[in-house]
């Protein structure tokens, strides 16, 4: 048996209707915390998730989620503590573990799919899972400035690579000559 979800809210496929069923989960205080805990976030203020939830036959619910999310992050650079806000739209769709199989390459178009066992899918924890999934891995404080160089754009470092490819091939035997303190 499963340990239980922190932010845990199951809803019974039976009760959802092939033309539509809204439906809003959010954390309570406790919950928020031990979510919190879990993805290593000094505080959740508040997790929301309104979804519209579809049955399309045999088990399979298809859900819009729209989350909100405030929150507190450490920021990577400064260690500081900032508050950040999250509010998005996903698409996901739960299939009966029976029927769901998990293939060697992902498809990254495709919508994620959650297996379920029995009759009841967790709302509660597909929230947190893409909550999860949309949280910056390395927040900065919005108030941050960097030291210049600290980090390039994508252009930057193509012109940096593009320099030491030049360098290698113009003269195969410049190593050497440095090795050998000579001039090449």
């Amino acid at each position: 048996m499963t340990d239980k979800p922190e932010f845990s809210r199951p809803m019974a496929v039976r009760r959802i209707g092939s033309d539509g069923t809204d439906h809003t989960v959010e954390a309570t205080e406790e919950e928020r915390r031990r979510v919190a805990l879990r993805l290593g976030l000094p505080e959740i203020a508040m997790l929301r998730c309104r979804y519209t939830l579809h049955d399309r036959g045999r088990g399979v619910v298809e859900a819009q989620g729209a989350l909100a999310a405030r929150f507190m992050q450490t920021c990577v650079v400064s260690l500081e503590v900032f508050e950040d806000m999250m509010a998005g739209s996903f698409v996901v769709r739960f299939i009966p573990a029976r029927d769901f199989t998990d293939s060697d390459v992902p498809d990254l178009e495709a919508v994620d799919e959650i297996p379920y066992e029995g009759q009841e899918i967790d709302l509660g924890e597909a929230a947190v899972e893409q909550f999860a999934l949309d949280l910056d891995p390395y927040p900065h404080a919005p108030d941050l400035v960097l030291p210049p160089g600290l980090i390039m754009d994508e252009d930057e470092a193509e012109a940096i690579a593009a320099q030491e490819r030049k360098a290698k091939t113009a003269n195969p035997f410049a190593g050497l000559a440095r090795w050998k303190g000579g001039n090449a």
